[in-house]
C-alpha cells in the first residue's frame, strides 16, 4: 500500500520560496520567527533549508523537501542526522523532537518515486507505519547540503580529515594537498579521523610508497575515478564504498600501484550533518536542535 498522500507530494516540489522572494528568506525568515512569538512551523524549516540552494538545485527535479507529515507542523524539536533509521527516529523521539531533518532517504530508494520498486516492500510499509504513528516529519536536505559552500557536505568532509584548504575543485570534488608524504601515511592519517565515525580502518590499494601531492577526494556517492585521474590529476583516490567499482579500479590500482582509499558512504557525509545541526541551532533558536550522530554502517569482524 502506498502512503504517499498527494498533499505530500505537491509539498515536496511546490512548498518553496516564490524566486522573487528567495533571496530575502535567508534573511528575514528566522529574524522574524525570532523576534516572535509566532510558532515555527516545518514549512518554514524546509523554506529556508531550499532558500540555500538557489543556483544549482533544480526543485522540479529535486529529491529535497518532505518525506512525512506536512509543511504545517508546528515544531517542537529538530533532529539533525545523516539518514533517519528506525533507531535514530526513535532517539528524536525520545528527545521530544518532531522534525528530522535528513541528508538520505528514510525509504531505501534514492528517489521516493521509486520506492514501489524496492523489495521487500514490506520493510518500507512498516516504517511508513511506525513514522506516522510518531507524527514525526521528516525534511530532506540532499541536494541542497551537497554542494553548500564551506559546510555542506563536500567542503565538511575535508575539513573533518584536517586536509587544509582545497588547492582545486569545484562541487563535489577537490584536490588538497599532499606534501610528499607516502602514500600509506595518508591513509592512516585518515583511518585515525574515520574511527571517530566507527570505522577504524580504510581499504587500501596500490604502492604504500607512492609520494602524493595531489589528494583527491569527493564523497557520497560521488567518488568517480575517472574525473580523479583525467582532470584532477590526482596521486591518490580517497572515494567512498558506493562511489567507486572496486573489481575495476581495484585491477587497475594493482597493475599500475596507483593509491586508493576506500571508506564507507556514511563516514565521509556525516560530519556535514553535524555543521547542518549547529548552523540549524543559530538559525533556529527558539527550538532544541539534536545532531543524532551516525557511523560506519559495517563493523569489521576478525577471524
Amino acid at each position: 500500500m502506498n502512503y504517499i498522500t498527494e498533499k505530500s507530494l505537491i509539498s515536496r516540489r511546490s512548498f518553496i520560496y516564490d524566486t522573487s522572494t528567495a533571496a530575502a528568506a535567508l534573511v528575514t525568515v528566522p529574524s522574524a520567527i525570532a523576534q516572535t512569538n509566532k510558532p515555527l512551523t516545518a514549512g518554514e524549516i524546509n523554506n529556508y533549508l531550499n532558500s540555500l540552494g538557489t543556483g544549482w538545485v533544480d526543485f522540479n527535479k529535486t529529491v529535497d523537501g518532505f518525506d512525512s507529515g506536512s509543511p504545517e507542523t508546528v515544531v517542537k524539536g529538530i533532529a539533525v542526522g545523516w539518514t533517519p533509521y528506525t533507531w535514530a527516529l526513535k532517539k528524536a523521539y525520545e528527545l521530544g523532537c518532531n522534525i528530522f531533518v535528513t541528508h538520505e532517504t528514510p525509504f531505501y530508494e534514492h528517489r521516493i518515486e521509486n520506492e514501489n520498486f524496492f523489495y521487500p516492500y514490506e520493510a518500507i510499509r512498516k516504517k511508513r507505519t511506525f513514522i506516522e504513528k510518531s507524527n514525526i516529519t521528516i525534511i530532506r536536505c540532499h541536494d541542497v547540503w551537497d554542494q553548500y559552500p564551506d559546510i555542506g557536505i563536500p567542503m565538511a568532509w575535508g575539513k573533518f580529515l584536517n586536509l587544509g584548504d582545497p588547492i582545486d575543485g569545484s562541487g563535489w570534488l577537490y584536490v588538497y594537498d599532499g606534501k610528499g608524504s607516502p602514500a600509506v601515511e595518508i591513509a592512516r592519517k585518515i583511518a585515525a579521523r574515520t574511527a571517530e565515525r566507527g570505522q577504524p580502518g580504510v581499504q587500501f590499494m596500490g604502492d604504500q610508497n607512492r609520494p602524493v601531492n595531489r589528494i583527491a577526494l569527493g564523497c557520497g556517492a560521488i567518488t568517480p575515478m575517472d574525473r580523479y585521474l583525467k582532470e584532477l590529476k590526482a596521486d591518490i583516490a580517497i572515494c567512498s564504498d558506493d562511489g567507486i567499482n572496486c573489481r575495476k579500479y581495484g585491477t587497475l590500482s594493482v597493475d599500475t600501484g596507483f593509491p586508493i582509499v576506500v571508506i564507507n558512504h556514511a563516514v565521509t557525509e556525516d560530519y556535514g550533518m553535524t555543521l547542518m545541526a549547529e548552523h540549524l541551532k543559530k538559525v533556529f533558536s527558539g527550538v532544541p536542535v539534536h545532531n543524532i550522530r551516525q557511523h560506519c554502517l559495517f563493523k569489521l569482524i576478525n577471524a
